[in-house]
Parts: C-alpha cells; sequence; structure tokens
C-alpha cells in the first residue's frame, strides 16, 4: 500500500514509546507501509510529501456498473445464476451505496477546491450612488467600476499539504465505498443461502410432521388394543405439536430473511424469485486457497486502506499546523475607474491603480499556533492507533474465518458419515418390518432418526457455505 507520505516517517525518532514501536515493527513485518507523526524539525522543512499516483481512480464515485468497479466478484465462483442476479440489483439499487457515492462526489469537490486559496484570485466591482453634502450643494453621483486581483504565494507548501488532506480523504471515502460494497455481497450471499437452508429444513420438517402424526396414530391404537399406555400417544401429541410449532417458526424467519434480502436489494417489495432450491448439489464446490492467505492479501481490505488513507489526512494536517508559524506573503492589484457628476457641471473621471506587497508573521497569538500543532499531533497518534487496530483486526479476521473455513469442512464430513449410518439404520429397519421381524414403530423411529440427521447435515451444509462467504468476506474477496 503506498501512502502519500514517504515512508521512512517510520523510522525518525522520538514519537513513539516503546509500546508503540512495538506495533511499527509488527506493520513492517507485515510488509504493509506505514507512517508516522514526523518530528517538528522535519516538518518545518519545506518538503510537501509525495502525490499518490492513482489520485483520479480512488477518488470516483461509484459507476453504472459496480460489478466492474468491485475488486472480485467472488459470488460467481459459486456457479449460482440466481445468486448472481441478486448481486447485480443489490450493487445497483442498494441505498447504503447511493450514500458512500454521494460522500466520494463531495470528496472529489473538495480535492478540486483544496489548494483554491493559494491561486492567483480575480473580482470585479461596480458602484453607483446619488448623495448631497449640505442642502446648498446639489446633488451629486458618483460611479466606479473596478477590478481586484491577489495572490499568496505558496512558498512554504500550504496549498500541497491542503491538497494532500483532501485528496487523502477522498481515497478514505473509496475505501469506505469497497468496504460498504464486500460487505453487502457477503451479507446479500449469506441471506441467500439462510433461504435455501430454511426451504431444506421446511421439506424435512413437513416430512417429520407426518412421520409424528403416524406414530401417534399406531400408538393411540395400540392404547385402544390394550397393548400400550396413553403416555406413547401423550408423547407423540407432545412430538407432534412441537413440530409445528417449529414449522410456523420457520416460516416466520423465512419471511424475516425475505424482507432482510428486501433492503439490501434496495427495494421495498419482496424479492420474487420462486423457493431457492432447496440443493447444493448443483453449485460449484465452495474452496479455499492451497495454501494459508498470505499477509499480503490484508493490505486489499479496504478498512485498512481507509485507516491508512485517515493517517494520511491527519499526517497532512498535522504538517500544515506547522505551517501557520512560518510568514504568509500576499501580492495584491486593484484599479477602477470612477465619475463624479455634481449637479450640472460636467462629470469628471479619473483612473486609480494600486498594488501591494503584505508580509505577516505571527508572534504573539497567546499560543493558539502552538496549541492546534498539540491537536493535530494528538490526531496523528490516533489515526496511527486506529490504523495498528485495523491490520490486527484483519489478520485476526482472516485467522479465525480460516480456522472457521476448516472446522466446518469436517463437521460437514462427520454428518455426512452420521446421515448415511442413519439411512442405512433406516433401510435395515424397513426390512425388517416387511420381514414381519419388528413393528411399525420401529420403523418410524428409524425415519424420524433419518430424518433428524438429513437436518443436522443440511445445517451443517449450510455452516460450509457461510464459512466460505466469511472466508471471502475478510479477504476482501481475495478467495
Amino acid at each position: 500500500m503506498s501512502h502519500i507520505f514517504p515512508p521512512d516517517f517510520i523510522t525518525r525518532p522520538g514519537f513513539f514509546s516503546a509500546k508503540q514501536g512495538v506495533t511499527a515493527a509488527l506493520i513492517a513485518a507485515c510488509m504493509l507501509g506505514a507512517v508516522s507523526l514526523p518530528t517538528e524539525a522535519q516538518t518545518a522543512e519545506n518538503q510537501p510529501p509525495a502525490q499518490r499516483s492513482n489520485t483520479s481512480d480512488s477518488a470516483k464515485a461509484m459507476p453504472a456498473d459496480a460489478d466492474q468497479h468491485f475488486p472480485a466478484a467472488w459470488w460467481r465462483d459459486f456457479g449460482d445464476a440466481r445468486l448472481d442476479t441478486l448481486m447485480t440489483k443489490a450493487l445497483t439499487a442498494n441505498q447504503d451505496l447511493k450514500i458512500a457515492a454521494a460522500r466520494i462526489q463531495q470528496a472529489q469537490a473538495l480535492l478540486n477546491g483544496a489548494d483554491a486559496d493559494f491561486k492567483p484570485q480575480l473580482s470585479a466591482g461596480a458602484e453607483a450612488k446619488r448623495f448631497r453634502e449640505t442642502g446648498s450643494v446639489p446633488m451629486s453621483r458618483r460611479g466606479a467600476l473596478g477590478l481586484r486581483a491577489s495572490w499568496e504565494p505558496d512558498f512554504f507548501g500550504r496549498g500541497k499539504l491542503l491538497q494532500m488532506a483532501a485528496q487523502a480523504d477522498a481515497h478514505s471515502q473509496q475505501a469506505a465505498l469497497t468496504a460498504m460494497q464486500i460487505a453487502l455481497t457477503a451479507d446479500v450471499a449469506s441471506a441467500y443461502f439462510d433461504l435455501k437452508l430454511l426451504v431444506q429444513r421446511q421439506a424435512l420438517l413437513t416430512q417429520a410432521i407426518q412421520l409424528a402424526q403416524r406414530q401417534q396414530e399406531v400408538a393411540q391404537r395400540k392404547f385402544e388394543a390394550g397393548a400400550a399406555t396413553s403416555l406413547d400417544a401423550d408423547r407423540w401429541q407432545a412430538e407432534l405439536a412441537q413440530d409445528r410449532a417449529s414449522a410456523a417458526q420457520m416460516q416466520s424467519q423465512y419471511q424475516l430473511r425475505l424482507h432482510q434480502l428486501a433492503i439490501l436489494l434496495g427495494q421495498r417489495e419482496l424479492p420474487v424469485f420462486g423457493h431457492p432450491s432447496p440443493s447444493t448439489a448443483q453449485l460449484q464446490e465452495p474452496v479455499a486457497p492451497a495454501a494459508k492467505l498470505d499477509v499480503s492479501l490484508i493490505e486489499r481490505r479496504p478498512d485498512v486502506q481507509r485507516q491508512a488513507s485517515q493517517l494520511d489526512a491527519a499526517l497532512a494536517r498535522a504538517g500544515l499546523a506547522r505551517r501557520d508559524l512560518y510568514p504568509n506573503l500576499s501580492i495584491s492589484w486593484a484599479g477602477s475607474k470612477d465619475s463624479l457628476k455634481t449637479g450640472s457641471d460636467s462629470a469628471v473621471t479619473g483612473f486609480s491603480i494600486g498594488y501591494g506587497l503584505t508580509l505577516s508573521l505571527p508572534i504573539l497569538d497567546g499560543g493558539r499556533i502552538r496549541s492546534n500543532i498539540a491537536v493535530q499531533d494528538a490526531r496523528v497518534l490516533e489515526a496511527q492507533a486506529e490504523y495498528d487496530k485495523a491490520l490486527l483486526t484483519a489478520l485476526n479476521d482472516v485467522d479465525s474465518c480460516w480456522q472457521q473455513w476448516e472446522d466446518s469442512k469436517a463437521v460437514y464430513r462427520q454428518w455426512i458419515n452420521a446421515s448415511q449410518a442413519s439411512e442405512v439404520a433406516a433401510s435395515k429397519a424397513e426390512r425388517l418390518y416387511q420381514a414381519g421381524a419388528s413393528d411399525v414403530s420401529a420403523v418410524l423411529d428409524a425415519r424420524r432418526a433419518d430424518l433428524k440427521a438429513r437436518d443436522a447435515l443440511a445445517q451443517a451444509d449450510a455452516a460450509r457455505w457461510q464459512s466460505a462467504i466469511a472466508l471471502r468476506r475478510a479477504a476482501a474477496g481475495a478467495v
């Protein structure tokens, strides 16, 4: 990651405690460029920081084709055309993205006018008035038309620092938009796979309710025949009531997820795409890199980039605060044509031209400049700490998401084995019943156990997809 301030700032002494030095060493070890607060003697020199090379690219608002602007369309790796359609809708209609795009336009406008005060200024003026000095003097008319120009040469880099700060702000807003895009696409994918899971679980629960009804009927007949107590019938009646309550709760969750997805898509009405396919078998398997994510991928995370830009802006403003200690030179010029007419006399006209130099140097200001310097230095330290925090959070986020991905694969494999075993048990119970070696209750119990295993397998499969989404979110789509 490039910064508008040279990377040798990190080696400058006198501004970090031992604890902060450890943090800086960590950043350097992670191969991510970082900066620290320059000393007063160093910022007093006329050494404005170098510009970034990609100013115009990073300060643009969201284009019409959001997919081209997004760093990586990772969701296409899943091979789901319906998910691709939802992503396109979200990236073009989401209200949060529109808000972020408007903020980028504001930052770009501020960048364009950041150093306007240090460019030549030209203004025109006109005046016309009537007046009478005493009662015996005729009415007089006076008119004037003139130009005024001024220029404050930027000898000490004030305008450059203002431009650098505005440029860093634009970078920060661009990173905020990218972060919002990554979070949005991850949320859309998460909601979509939640809907697929709920559809699959609803189908399994419907079968479980049918089995519970059958079990309750069998238990009731046994009770009526004197072959069992009423406890079995009551137990299955309770099981049936619980399954029906779970079905109602699951339907409520499905509707809630639909409403959440509608908000993500930037629309009021619920998405109309039918029931998502309950199976993920036709999709591409969620995969991760063959080797663990390299730490350099953290650099592309927009939250890290945003904090780096905010640190750049704080450094620029700290340098700007020190420039208030330097003298100001202003060059001005004015020219006008004046006309004066009194009573019936002929108008008298004249031209006036003036120019001058103004040099000012603060001597006593009650500590205002030094106080502002201290405030800006503290803001740099705050921005440095925020950058360190963002970096550590990103590293921890990737590590935890990677571990979650590995665990989800292991759990999924275990539930595959459990589901296969329950399916075999259900088949054996069916054969024993057909051979007259067991009653129908054993078959129904085996089928319900098989449904529970299949439900757990569906949840494990969904957790695997969710962990794949989380890993791509953590790596900013770089997986």
